[in-house]
């Protein structure tokens, strides 16, 4: 399927989901401890409803205001590297913490790929496969429908593609005991180095400056990260990321 790209106007779109510019971002809408529900009066409701808000739970979804999951941590440039590896890196990170063996070297050999440049000038589709070399370069990078199809080789219906869900939903995961591989940028902000890629199924919006990591945990101020260049549960602006997730088409898959 072609994907329709309006750079510098409303979006880009990766697989049918909005990849947008910088200039269309909008700042997401902060939850807000308070019920939309007036019918539950009884008082032995209410006494625990106002407990849990004073615990440090959201009232209206009873999920927990922060949450941190201790992931094991891989660095995508230890031997044998893969420099463009980050990907792969953060869903061998995720898949060790759910309970199963395997290595991103392992995952590298697996996933699908495609070239950087085909000999009639088309680029590679990062929804096709990873494009380039992931090893050494040159290369760019690979969105969520083969790391998804990835993951499900592993964990089979246990892995789910949360691509365009609320950020929220993947908050949701963690607090659940799900950290959840995303695809963001290289500064956890939005970025202003957005490209239109000619590929064989149509425009294709990308940015170099795309990485990947592993959502470990949040709180009010921040978000934790596994970032596969070799830190653990690194924590990053809270609002920025978000922006920068949205910015890349709001790509999420998570294992249960």
């Amino acid at each position: 399927m072609n994907q329709l790209v309006k750079l510098g106007v409303t979006a880009l779109f990766i697989s049918g989901v909005p990849l947008a510019s910088s200039e269309a971002i909008s700042t997401p809408e902060k939850s807000v401890l308070e019920s939309t529900h007036t019918s539950d009066t009884d008082a032995e409701f209410l006494d625990f409803y106002k407990t849990a808000a004073v615990n440090g739970y959201n009232s209206a979804s009873f999920q927990p205001t922060e949450a941190h999951l201790d992931v094991p941590l891989l660095n995508q440039m230890d031997s044998p590297r893969l420099y463009n590896g980050c990907e792969v890196t953060s869903l061998a990170m995720m898949l060790l913490y759910k309970g199963f063996e395997v290595t991103k070297n392992e995952l590298a050999d697996a996933v699908a790929r495609v070239p950087l440049t085909y000999s009639n000038g088309d680029k590679g589709n990062p929804n096709s496969g990873f494009v380039g070399n992931m090893e050494d370069g040159p290369g760019l990078g690979v969105y969520h429908g083969p790391i998804f199809e990835l993951a499900w080789k592993y964990a089979g219906d246990k892995a789910a593609d949360l691509t365009g869900q609320p950020f929220n939903t993947l908050l949701e995961q963690v607090a659940e005991g799900n950290p959840v591989w995303i695809i963001t940028t290289s500064t956890f902000a939005p970025v202003s180095s957005l490209e239109t890629w000619q590929t064989r199924d149509g425009a294709v919006g990308i940015t170099y400056s795309m990485h990947s990591v592993v959502i470990t945990g949040y709180d009010s101020d921040y978000i934790y990260i596994n970032n596969p260049y070799g830190m653990k549960n690194q924590a990053v602006d809270r609002e920025n990321f978000i922006k920068a997730w949205e910015q890349m088409g709001e790509q999420a898959v998570v294992i249960n």
